[in-house]
């Protein structure tokens, strides 16, 4: 038995690899730098996970993505691996001190995102380390055809000067050939193997359905036994399915970025154990979740590019067993959602003011600024200068991607209380029996340095001790800092902007054919989504496949199209059939149309012109 192999069943209890998960790590172990192109779902970080551990030493794993970087370093160490993670907020003590364990300690992997490893000092520290392996996550990102393209990864090339002797193993879900060429280039791997398998799997069938009521199509379609995904645009349309499943008797549950970090881990541990079946979710949930029954990924609101879309999508069937990718489209709304989605796509002076307007917000004058940062809240700032909150989130973005900027979001895993009244206030304050003086009572007696230092708190041990429920303690303190009594930091995302450059108006100009080339990307990546959306002609599996430069693709046999294709009607076959299913009685729409493997919407506005059948007050479809 390989070495590799042992240590799959060993530490993942997985009895074989994937293929090609093994012959990627062969070649890694051959001391050959490797890019791999593979879907979601096909096992990168086993891959990476398995070959560092083989090698020995210490792997390096760059990664863009915080809530990734922590999903992994909370994995390995669940199975006894030691693992470090250079992310979030960190002082230089805390980067020495975590440095220091990586480098004298007992890690097997170092994770770091790329804007860190551009500080001299972890460079210098990290040519002293024995690093076997360079795994780069998302390495579709160093180039300007990617989809997220980072100027900081172009800066990677620095790994193989100061670690040359580390192999370098490039990862990602999807990168057309030119992205690879350009990963082979900037990572300085001329010679580098390229293992490209399909972005899709045989097991996924890829479905539009046009729709008018998403919840009927939902309530006709969706099992309560299997579970699933569903995916929606904003928090609010979270709550507002998951709630509206639950009352229509379905197991479900929802996600999104804005949560605590403790009722994230309580959402997807009740999913992940089948406590709840559905999970209603905005695309910050699934990075590096990998449960294998999801029978069917169901995307109720367009997605942002066809990049994502399969991204998300695969999430489906990760056993091997027959799954479905669903978008609801409703064909009314889709000419205004496409001009109102490109409309959110900024041109490059909106760009320019909201960079300008952050300079304001901060009081920064003209050549000051650089590297500085601040705590941000982009619905205050987009109030304050009456921004549409969208479209400035993607000026942020693109002014993230130019590195002028630093837009950071990292997990506070703790709340922080600080008091802010002086001692000899506090004993009168509890006296007095003033607002929450029994939460003061319960810091001053239990928390030595909370006068002095933001100290972290656990609100589900203060709730037990004073009897109150987790979210009464939090609106308390909410309330305790609004009246500047003590300072209250919550647990969950936190937002900075981080000015990476200084105030200057001539420097801003240079980036202008960077930024517009950025702008023009994304809104052809966006007109693609409606170009797919309206597709009724080719294989869906197909399409996708032509999108990513796919070569010798075949048609899926699964597919809304294909089984239309297939079982293809003609018109009055379709109208004969209509019209003895009603003879039986009225019928929804949902229960027509599943009997059909053709859109028939236009058979029964063709019908109802007629005057053969009716639209009911019932919404129900019935015989003259």
């Amino acid at each position: 038995m390989s070495k590799p192999l042992q240590i799959l069943q060993r530490y993942w209890n997985y009895p074989s690899f994937r293929d090609p998960q093994e012959k990627i790590i062969q070649a890694v172990l051959d001391h050959k730098d490797v890019v791999a192109v593979l879907p979601t779902g096909s096992g990168k970080s086993v891959i990476y996970q398995v070959a560092g551990l083989t090698l020995g030493g210490l792997t390096l794993v760059v990664s863009p993505l915080v809530a990734l970087i922590e999903d992994q370093v909370n994995g390995l160490k669940k199975r006894g691996i030691n693992a470090i993670a250079l992310s979030g907020s960190l002082s230089f003590y805390e980067m020495e001190r975590l440095l220091d364990n990586a480098q004298y300690g007992d890690a097997k992997f170092l994770f770091i995102s790329p804007e860190r490893l551009q500080n001299d000092y972890v460079q210098k520290r990290l040519a002293q380390m024995p690093v076997q392996l360079i795994s780069i996550d998302e390495a579709h990102c160093i180039s300007e055809w990617g989809h997220d393209f980072r100027p900081s990864y172009l800066k990677l090339s620095v790994l193989r000067e100061i670690l040359p002797q580390a192999v370098i193993l490039s990862l990602t879900a999807t990168a057309k050939k030119q992205v690879i060429d350009d990963i082979k280039t900037y990572l300085q791997i001329p010679t580098a193997l390229v293992f490209r398998e399909s972005v899709f799997r045989k097991n996924i069938s890829y479905k539009i359905y046009h729709v008018e009521e998403k919840t009927t199509f939902l309530a006709h379609n969706l099992s309560k036994d299997e579970t699933i995904i569903i995916y929606v645009r904003t928090r609010k349309s979270t709550y507002k399915y998951a709630d509206w499943l639950r009352h229509n008797g379905f197991s479900a549950t929802y996600f999104h970025g804005g949560m605590t970090y403790e009722q994230k881990q309580k959402t997807l541990q009740d999913w992940l154990s089948d406590k709840k079946k559905i999970i209603v979710a905005t695309n910050a949930f699934g990075m590096g979740i990998d449960k294998p029954d999801v029978r069917a990924v169901i995307h109720i609101d367009l997605p942002a590019s066809l990049e994502n879309y399969v991204q998300e999508s695969g999430r489906a069937g990760r056993d091997g067993k027959d799954s479905e990718a669903v978008l609801l489209v409703n064909p009314k709304e889709l000419d205004y959602q496409e001009k109102t989605y490109l409309g959110y796509i900024p041109d490059f002076s909106f760009v320019k003011e909201v960079y300008n307007k952050l300079f304001a917000f901060y009081h920064i004058g003209e050549g000051d600024g650089e590297n500085t940062e601040f705590p941000f809240d982009i619905l205050t700032f987009c109030k304050r200068y009456a921004l549409p909150v969208n479209k400035t989130l993607m000026a942020l973005q693109i002014l993230d991607n130019e590195e002028l900027i630093y837009y950071n979001k990292y997990m506070r895993n703790h709340a922080l209380v600080q008091i802010l009244m002086p001692p000899d206030q506090i004993r009168n304050y509890i006296e007095n029996k003033y607002l929450g003086y029994e939460i003061l009572q319960y810091f001053v007696r239990s928390y030595t340095d909370i006068l002095r230092l933001d100290t972290k708190i656990q609100l589900k041990n203060i709730a037990a001790k004073l009897g109150k429920s987790t979210a009464e303690i939090h609106r308390l303190l909410l309330q305790l800092d609004e009246k500047k009594i003590l300072s209250y930091k919550a647990s969950g995302d936190v937002f900075s902007i981080i000015f990476l450059q200084r105030r200057d108006k001539y420097n801003f100009l240079t980036h202008r054919k960077s930024i517009e080339k950025r702008l023009n990307f994304k809104k052809n990546q966006l007109q693609q989504v409606f170009v797919y959306t309206k597709n009724d002609k080719i294989c869906r599996s197909r399409f996708l496949a032509n999108y990513f430069e796919e070569e010798n693709t075949n048609d899926c046999g699964m597919c809304d199209i294909c089984l239309q294709q297939q079982n293809k009607m003609d018109n009055q076959q379709i109208i004969d059939k209509i019209l003895t299913l009603l003879s039986g009685g009225c019928q929804s729409l949902f229960a027509l149309q599943n009997q059909f493997d053709v859109n028939i919407q236009k058979y029964l506005d063709f019908l109802i012109e007629k005057k053969q059948i009716i639209f009911n007050a019932k919404r129900l479809y019935c015989l003259k």
